[in-house]
């Protein structure tokens, strides 16, 4: 009998395409905690009649490679995930670390490059008891940052041309860096292209933003049953926590639309993200509450708004949101 292994034997391992789609073995290897990746085919049963209630054939359909990814923060690996998204992106510092900005970008479908601040497709390995993967073209069509007991964490939500079996490599791993209760802090102020961030907010109980890009994998005509690329439709982005009630102020803003910018900070070192050693932070410059919910509930428990969610709208000569890493690798 084979030996059944654990999922903890596993690996994941990513790398940039130079053609979308055309397997690149993995450069880097990236720690998670979970993965869900999954060939999806359109099978074609065929309802022939021929005097009986069952199909009588089967032919192969179109396919895709979709699932998850859910990992913990660590600035060595979000930025690769991050260039496999619908974002426009700067990157800065002559020298380790770097600051990666991701903004929303307009573009309708993914594609890549051999080089520069440009999105790209992702060849993705996983290894599997000891079996290999490998999912070519790979693209996030959305992800979610949670802060759960202390400890961030990101799904990302990909999606895939075709699967292309490869012989197993060997990972290699570096040292983790993860950002804990200590690290966060979030910001509220009045919604602008500069907003002054001034003074952490210490009322709120959990956080999450997820941005959707409402992605689909597109087959079309060809000698191939792999999907032909990956469509991008409209982005939703949001963010939603719970916190302390202590007066109208933010109840107020829901009840009149008033716009308001939003931000939640890891960082080691420093007191913002430039002055930090490493970090990651998201920004919504404008967002409108679009639930706010504050009730008594039973005696002993404490009066708080939840339900809260905010969705990030444009604004005029800047960006909705914008998504910041400051990290050590060097993407070029």
């Amino acid at each position: 009998m084979p030996t059944v292994g654990l999922g903890g034997g596993g690996a994941v391992g990513v790398a940039f395409e130079t053609t979308m789609g055309t397997y690149v073995a993995p450069t880097v290897w990236v720690p998670i905690t979970n993965e869900t990746f999954r060939y999806t085919e359109a099978k074609y049963y065929s309802p022939q009649i021929r005097q009986q209630t069952i199909v009588s054939d089967v032919e192969q359909g179109y396919y895709h490679i979709e699932g998850d990814i859910v990992m913990e923060v660590d600035p060595n690996f979000l930025p690769y995930f991050l260039y496999a998204s619908r974002h426009n992106i700067t990157k800065t510092g002559a020298s380790a670390p770097f600051t990666y900005a991701f903004t929303p970008g307009s573009f309708a479908s993914a594609g890549t490059a051999a080089s520069g601040a440009v999105p790209r497709t992702l060849s993705i390995t996983i290894i599997r008891n000891n079996v290999v993967f490998g999912y070519c073209g790979c693209v996030a069509g959305g992800y979610e940052f949670t802060e759960t007991g202390g400890i961030d964490q990101v799904t990302f939500n990909m999606l895939g041309l075709t699967e292309a079996v490869q012989t197993l490599p060997t990972p290699a791993w570096i040292d983790p860096v993860l950002y804990g209760a200590a690290t966060h802090a979030v910001y509220i102020d009045t919604a602008g292209l500069t907003p002054a961030f001034a003074t952490a907010n210490t009322l709120h109980n959990g956080f999450t933003f997820r941005s959707n890009f409402n992605a689909t994998a597109q087959n079309r005509i060809v000698r191939n049953r792999g999907a032909t690329y990956i469509a991008f439709g409209e982005t939703q982005a949001e963010y939603d926590t719970e916190l302390d009630f202590l007066d109208r102020t933010e109840y107020d803003n829901y009840v009149n639309t008033s716009l308001r910018a939003f931000r939640y900070q890891s960082i080691h070192g420093g007191t913002d993200l430039p002055s930090s050693t490493d970090g990651w932070q998201v920004t919504c410059y404008r967002s409108a509450y679009d639930t706010y919910q504050v009730a008594l509930g039973a005696m002993g428990d404490l009066v708080m708004a939840t339900g809260v969610v905010g969705r990030a709208i444009g604004i005029a000569g800047g960006s909705a949101y914008k998504v910041e890493v400051k990290s050590a690798v060097n993407i070029s």
